[in-house]
């Protein structure tokens, strides 16, 4: 392989883990990290990263030939810890010597998307909700609440991936129809449930505290405007599960 398609290869490597790094909820300086040392193996003379929540920009430059650059957009964003780890662990090995480069690329592009199906994460958060309601305090019967509002919640992500619908309303559609479960079964006439329990208990699984914890360690690290970005995005999304929550209390007319 000559210089050039190495240099090309060592840069799409990073982009690559760049991009897998961000979609799963890195934080900023780590991501930059991770391309600047598989940067540092194509021994070109400049080569840096400028990455932000919603896409990167990577640039390869040396006096012996012309200078490449990659912009990539990243369109969806999660919480992926495995992945951020895997990605991790393939660059320390690569930069360490111990795979080749064509090896690391190989890896990277044939990583698995998910760790876990959509039905296991379905749930777990299920089981979240009906665990948080005994942690909170609740009785068995407010964990039972909790989990059926936990299958509502779940029933309503589900259809609102399915029909593409955005992640505000996602959260806010999903708010509402736990309010509303958490209603009905505070309102049945065999057993007491608290349906504040039921509430908190069944939003737990979609509060956004790694959003927060990433936007915090983003700015503790200078990169304000990355801090800035996902503190914002966490706002977004605790904004639409209180207005969810407030439209489901008015409709069953609590409020």
């Amino acid at each position: 392989m000559d210089k050039t398609a190495e240099c090309k290869l060592v840069l799409d490597t990073a982009v690559l883990a760049g991009k897998i790094m961000l979609q799963s909820g890195a934080e900023i300086h780590r991501v930059e990290d991770t391309i600047h040392r598989i940067l540092k193996v194509s021994g070109m003379k400049t080569a840096e990263a400028f990455v932000m929540p919603t896409g990167l920009i990577v640039t390869l430059d040396d006096p012996r030939m012309d200078s490449m650059t990659v912009v990539k957009r990243i369109k969806t964003r999660g919480t992926n810890l495995s992945r951020i780890a895997e990605v991790n662990d393939i660059s320390r090995r690569f930069c360490s010597g111990n795979i080749s480069l064509e090896e690391a690329f190989h890896s990277l592009k044939h990583m698995k998307q998910y760790t876990y199906t959509a039905l296991q994460k379905y749930i777990a958060q299920i089981m979240v909700a009906f665990f948080f309601a005994i942690l909170l305090g609740g009785s068995g019967w407010d964990a039972v609440g909790a989990g059926a509002a936990g299958i509502g919640m779940v029933l309503i992500l589900y259809l609102g991936r399915k029909i593409g619908l955005n992640d505000f309303f996602q959260l806010l559609l999903a708010s509402a129809v736990i309010a509303v479960v958490a209603y009905l079964a505070a309102k049945n006439p065999y057993q007491t449930i608290q349906m504040d329990i039921v509430i908190i208990a069944a939003i737990m699984p979609i509060v956004p505290g790694a959003a927060i914890t990433t936007a915090v360690r983003d700015t503790m690290q200078g990169d304000y405007v990355a801090g800035g970005a996902k503190a914002l995005e966490a706002f977004v999304s605790a904004a639409a599960i209180a207005a969810g929550v407030s439209f489901g209390m008015i409709l069953t007319g609590v409020m």
